[in-house]
Order: structure tokens, then C-alpha cells, then sequence
């Protein structure tokens, strides 16, 4: 008989974990959603006029990515295009973005050092902040996901704490009797 009830009583613990974890789940994804927010919150960013949110605080997915985009097309319009990758790290007396990795063909300042090049350190803050903004989207999202599966597996708890209780009942004849069952095992 002993060994009857174990195994409900088994099931039963399980779903107390499944609970547990859930609830730990559902609390950390809160808890990162919130840190995150306040983070990007923090910054105070706006929005500008031609971004797809337009005058807006980032503090949330949307206007993230929002910014986010716009960052990248403001730096592609003042790289014609090009990506830090696809420029040279001075600048040539032409002015064209794409620069040069030579030091002979470099713009010299007046102590005759190689001028950096600006647009690819435009593109290299730009990919810094594009990164960041999307990595915070991200963090949310996830965020919202592990809260998600922490109820999914609070309420699986639930149910499986439940079908245990049940199997018990059908194992332990005052339990049985409480809900009009008729036991399969005599006390």
C-alpha cells in the first residue's frame, strides 16, 4: 500500500517544482524586462522628427528598433553606403568616404599625420549603437518570453500537482470518500 501512495505523492512534488520554477521564471523575466527598461529609460533617448516613432523616449522594443534603424540609415546617407568595413581608416583630399588604408594616399594634417577618416568612425559608433539598441530590444523580448514560460509552467504545476492529489485519491480511501470516489485499494 505504501508503495501505492508514493507514487502520487511523487507526481504531487513534481508539480510543486514545476511551480517553483515557474515562479522563478515569471519573476526574472520581470524583473530583466523592468531592469532593461529603466536602463534604455535612463538614457533619455529621443527619437528624431524622421525616424519611423518619431519624437518618442526609447524605452520599449519598438521605439528601440525604431532608433535603432534610423541611426543605421543617418550613418549609410553620411557613408554613401558603405560600411565600416568597406573603408579605409584615413581620410583622401577628395573627400570620398570610402577613404584609404594607405598612408601615402592619406590627407595629412598639418604636423603631416594621416587625418582619420570620419565617416568610418561614423560607422563604427553607429554599429555600436545599433548593436546596443537591438540587444536591449532583444533583452526585452526574451524578457517577456521567460515570464511567458514561467506561467505556462506555474499553471503546469498546477495540473500535475492536481492529477498526483487525484491519483492519491484514487489510493487512499478517506481521500476517495471526500470527493464520492470508491478507492481501488483498501486502507
Amino acid at each position: 500500500m505504501d508503495r501505492l501512495k508514493l507514487f502520487p505523492r511523487v507526481v504531487m512534488v513534481i508539480g510543486v517544482a514545476f511551480i517553483i520554477a515557474g515562479l522563478v521564471a515569471a519573476g526574472a523575466g520581470l524583473y530583466i524586462q523592468s531592469f532593461v527598461t529603466g536602463q534604455l529609460t535612463a538614457q533619455n533617448i529621443t527619437t528624431p522628427d524622421d525616424a519611423s516613432i518619431p519624437n518618442t523616449l526609447v524605452s520599449d522594443i519598438p521605439t528601440a528598433l525604431s532608433m535603432a534603424n534610423i541611426i543605421q540609415h543617418h550613418a549609410a546617407d553620411s557613408s554613401g553606403g558603405l560600411t565600416y568595413a568597406q573603408m579605409g581608416r584615413f581620410a583622401v583630399e577628395s573627400g570620398d568616404p570610402a577613404g584609404t588604408n594607405s598612408r601615402d594616399e592619406a590627407l595629412l594634417d598639418a604636423n603631416g599625420n594621416p587625418v582619420p577618416n570620419q565617416a568610418r568612425n561614423t560607422q563604427l559608433t553607429a554599429a555600436g549603437l545599433v548593436t546596443s539598441l537591438s540587444l536591449s530590444a532583444m533583452a526585452i523580448g526574451l524578457a517577456y518570453g521567460a515570464a511567458a514560460l514561467g506561467i505556462g509552467f506555474v499553471l503546469l504545476g498546477f495540473v500535475v500537482t492536481g492529477l498526483g492529489y487525484a491519483l492519491l485519491g484514487l489510493v487512499t480511501p478517506e481521500l476517495a470518500n471526500r470527493f464520492g470516489l470508491k478507492p481501488v485499494a483498501g486502507s
